[in-house]
C-alpha cells in the first residue's frame, strides 16, 4: 500500500500497537519541542500578566512541566480506571487562561491553589456521572468547543507573548515568523505524508534561519541562565483563609470548570477517533480514564500551588496526523523527556529562546489543522436542523464573547461573558438539552437482562408503537429491532455462573418520523464486545449460520442508526427506528 493511501485510512501505529522505539523516540521528540515552548510560554505569560515575582514564575515552570510530564505517562499507561492507553499530549488548561490571571492579582498563589482545589471536586463527580452525561457530550457540542478552542488560543498567545520592539521595522521582525509560516503552508499544500512528519521542526528551522541573523535568537538568555533551577525554587502554599476573594472568585472557578471538563471529555473523544485506523465506537471507559488522570493532575497543579496544567490537548490529533504515530510508548517518552528538561533551566532557555514570531507561526498551524479537526466532529454523518442550529449559534455566540463582555465591564460576570469557550460552550450544552429535553420524559421499563424478560420488552415496545399510532409494518420493525437488541446483549455476555443478574433499564420516546429506543445494562465488564464495532465490521461475505452475527445483521438492517456506549460498569445501546 501506498504511504498516501496509508495516510489517507490513519496512523500507522496505533495506541495498543509496538512501535520501533527510534520513531518512538523521533516522533516524541518533534511533539516535545512545540509542546514545551508553547506551555512554557502561556505560563510565562499568565505569570507576567498577574505581576507575580520571578521566583514564583520559576517554580511554576518547573512545576507545570513536571505535572504535565506525568500526565502525559499516566494517560499513556493500560491502568483500569486510569489513563486512556494511549498518546495524549497535556498542556494549558485552556479555559483557565484568563480565571489564572484574576485569581493570581486578587490573592497570590495561594488563592490560586485553593480555588483549583476547591473546584476539582466538581469534576470528581462529573467523571463518576459521565455515563448520565453523555446526552450533553454529543459529538457537535465537542466539535463546537474545539473549534472555539482554536480560535480563542492563538489570539492569546500572539498578542501576549509576540510584541515588537519600539522603533523596529514591523516587516524585519514579522520575517522569521513569515518564513515559518511559509514553509508549514507549503509543506501542508504538497500533501506528502513523508514531509508532513517533519512540518513542525522544519518551521522552527526555517524560522531561527531568518532570526538568526537578524539576531532574534537571544543567545544572552542561554549563556546566563543556571543549569539547575533547583535550589531557587520555593512552594508558595495554599491560602486556607477562604477570605472574600476566594468565594467571589469560586463560582467563576466553578464554571469554568464545567466549561474545561467539557472540552476535556470532547477531547479525548475525539483523539480516541483519530488515533485508530478504522472507524471504531468510542470505548467510553477509555474517556473515564483519561478523565480520572486529568482531575489527579489538576489536583496536584493546586496542592503544588501552581497554574492549571496536565489538561489533554485536543491538538494531539494535528500531532498523530503530522507524525503517523498514535502509540502510547510515544506518550511515555514525551512525558520523560518533558520531566527531565523541568530542572534544567538553561537547556529550557535553548528552548524559549525561539522567537515569538516563529513560535506563534507553529502554532497558528497547529491551531488551524486542529479548527478543522472540530468542524469535522460536528458535521461527520448527516446535518439536520437541529445540529446546524447548535453549531451556529454557539460558535457565533462565543466569536462574540468579546463584545458580550464590554456590557458587564467591571463585575466579576465579565471574566465569564468574555471567554470564548465558556460563552460558545454554555449555548452549545443549553441548546443540545433543549433538543433532549423528549429523552428526559422518555418511558421506561425495567427488568432483568435474561432471554425470560423479552416478552416484557415486546410488549413495551407495542403499547409505544401503537399509542403513536404506527403502522404494522413499523411496529414490528421496532419489535424486532428490542428483541435482537437485547439478544445481542445477552450474546455479548461473559458467561460466568459466578455474575450475579443484572437490570436491564429500556427507555423510549418519539423523535419526528422515528423513534429513539434506548436500552442500558449494569455491566461490571461482563459485556465482552462492542455491537456498534460488530455492525461496522460486519462483511457481506459472512454466511449467516452464527446466530450472533444473524442478530447484528437484522439490528443493522431494521435500525437506522445503533450506537453501544461503553462505560465503567454501564453499557448503554442506542438505536434509532423509523416510523
Amino acid at each position: 500500500m501506498s504511504s498516501d493511501a496509508q495516510a489517507q485510512r490513519g496512523p500507522r501505529y496505533q495506541p495498543d500497537e509496538k512501535c520501533p522505539p527510534l520513531l518512538a523516540i523521533t516522533s516524541a521528540l518533534q511533539i516535545f519541542v512545540p509542546n514545551t515552548i508553547g506551555l512554557v510560554m502561556l505560563v510565562g505569560l499568565v505569570v507576567r500578566a498577574s505581576g507575580q515575582s520571578d521566583a514564583y514564575l520559576a517554580w511554576a515552570t518547573f512545576t507545570v512541566l513536571a505535572a504535565s510530564g506525568v500526565g502525559m505517562i499516566l494517560q499513556a499507561l493500560q491502568l483500569r480506571y486510569l489513563g486512556s492507553g494511549g498518546l495524549i499530549v497535556c498542556n494549558f488548561n485552556v479555559p483557565f487562561l484568563a480565571v489564572s490571571v484574576l485569581a493570581l492579582d486578587a490573592g497570590g498563589p495561594g488563592l490560586l491553589a485553593s480555588l483549583i482545589v476547591a473546584s476539582t471536586l466538581l469534576q470528581t463527580v462529573l467523571t463518576f456521572r459521565l455515563a448520565s452525561l453523555r446526552r450533553i457530550f454529543t459529538q457537535t457540542v465537542s466539535g463546537v468547543i474545539v473549534m472555539l478552542v482554536a480560535v480563542s488560543a492563538v489570539p492569546f498567545i500572539i498578542t501576549g507573548g509576540v510584541i515588537k520592539p519600539e522603533g523596529m521595522s514591523t516587516a524585519l521582525f514579522l520575517a522569521p515568523g513569515a518564513a515559518a509560516l511559509i514553509t508549514g503552508a507549503f509543506i501542508l499544500l504538497k500533501d506528502a505524508p513523508a514531509w508532513r512528519m517533519w512540518i513542525l521542526p522544519g518551521m522552527v528551522a526555517a524560522g531561527l534561519l531568518v532570526a538568526i541573523p537578524l539576531g532574534f535568537y537571544d543567545v544572552d538568555v542561554i549563556i546566563h541562565a543556571p543549569w539547575l533551577s533547583l535550589s531557587h525554587l520555593r512552594w508558595p502554599g495554599l491560602d486556607l483563609s477562604f477570605g472574600a476573594d476566594f468565594w467571589t472568585l469560586l463560582p467563576v472557578f466553578v464554571f469554568v470548570k464545567l466549561t474545561a471538563f467539557m472540552k476535556v471529555a470532547g477531547d479525548l473523544s475525539v483523539v480516541y477517533r483519530a488515533s485508530r485506523r478504522d472507524l471504531s465506537a468510542i470505548d467510553f471507559r477509555k474517556v473515564q480514564g483519561g478523565l480520572n488522570v486529568y482531575g489527579i493532575g489538576t489536583l496536584l497543579s493546586g496542592l503544588l500551588g501552581t497554574l492549571p496544567v496536565a489538561a489533554p490537548w485536543v491538538t494531539t490529533v494535528v500531532y498523530v496526523s503530522f507524525t503517523g504515530v498514535a502509540a502510547s510508548s510515544v506518550g511515555i517518552y514525551l512525558g520523560l523527556f518533558t520531566i527531565a528538561i523541568a530542572p534544567f533551566s538553561k537547556l529550557l532557555a535553548v528552548l524559549t529562546a525561539v522567537p515569538s514570531q516563529v513560535v506563534g507561526a507553529v502554532y497558528i498551524v497547529i491551531f488551524g489543522a486542529l479548527f478543522v479537526e472540530g468542524a469535522k466532529s460536528v458535521f461527520s454523518g448527516p446535518v439536520d436542523q437541529k445540529k446546524a442550529a447548535v453549531a451556529g449559534i454557539s460558535t457565533v455566540m462565543g466569536l462574540s464573547a468579546g463584545v458580550l463582555s464590554a456590557f458587564f465591564e467591571g463585575t466579576i460576570s465579565s471574566h465569564l461573558v468574555g471567554n470564548t469557550i465558556v460563552v460558545g460552550g454554555v449555548v452549545a450544552i443549553a441548546m443540545t438539552l433543549f433538543t433532549e429535553l423528549p429523552s428526559f420524559r422518555a418511558r421506561k421499563l425495567r427488568i432483568d437482562l435474561s432471554r425470560s424478560s423479552l416478552p416484557a420488552v415486546d410488549d413495551f415496545l407495542a403499547q409505544f408503537a401503537d399509542r403513536h399510532s404506527w403502522t404494522e409494518e413499523g411496529k414490528n420493525r421496532l419489535r424486532l429491532v428490542g428483541e435482537e437488541a437485547v439478544l445481542s446483549l445477552l450474546e455479548e455476555e461473559n458467561q460466568d455462573p459466578a455474575n450475579q443478574q443484572r437490570r436491564l433499564i429500556a427507555s423510549i420516546h418519539p423523535d419526528g418520523a422515528a423513534a429513539e429506543l434506548e436500552i442500558t445494562v449494569a455491566a461490571d465488564d461482563a459485556i465482552q464486545g462492542n455491537i456498534e464495532d460488530r455492525i461496522a465490521y460486519l462483511g457481506d461475505d459472512h454466511g449467516l449460520e452464527d446466530e450472533r452475527q444473524l442478530s447484528v445483521r437484522i439490528l443493522r438492517h431494521y435500525a437506522s442508526s445503533v450506537h453501544h456506549r461503553k462505560y465503567y460498569g454501564i453499557d448503554i445501546i442506542s438505536c434509532r427506528v423509523d416510523k
